[in-house]
């Protein structure tokens, strides 16, 4: 049983926390500073990064845009704490209902 839920805190922090990793390492060591050719007329031409220039994109040309950038970077993480909570509530909790019996 603790093999189990060591599992499962292993397969959880991996689902969650990895992703969320990869993306921060990407912000950080893969910046490129690229021209804008977005939809938004006056930024047209300007030097920014590639993250900022998506960010505008999403908030110009889909309805929500940004919210939905917010929320895909915050599920994982949620993903990972309900995880983390779960993996707690069968290791306090699980061993003592396989004593009972």
């Amino acid at each position: 049983m603790r093999s189990l839920v060591l599992l499962l805190v292993i397969l959880g922090l991996a689902v969650g926390l990895v992703p969320a990793v990869i993306h921060v390492v990407e912000q950080i060591f893969l910046v490129s500073d690229v021209e804008y050719n977005g939809v938004y007329e006056p930024l047209r031409g300007v030097e920014m990064s590639r993250a900022y220039e998506t960010s505008v994109d999403l908030s110009f040309e889909a309805r929500a845009g940004l919210e939905l950038r917010r929320w895909m970077v915050v599920l994982p993480s949620v993903g990972a704490g309900m995880g983390g909570i779960v993996a707690l509530l069968l290791h306090s909790r699980g061993f003592r209902l396989s004593r009972d019996k």
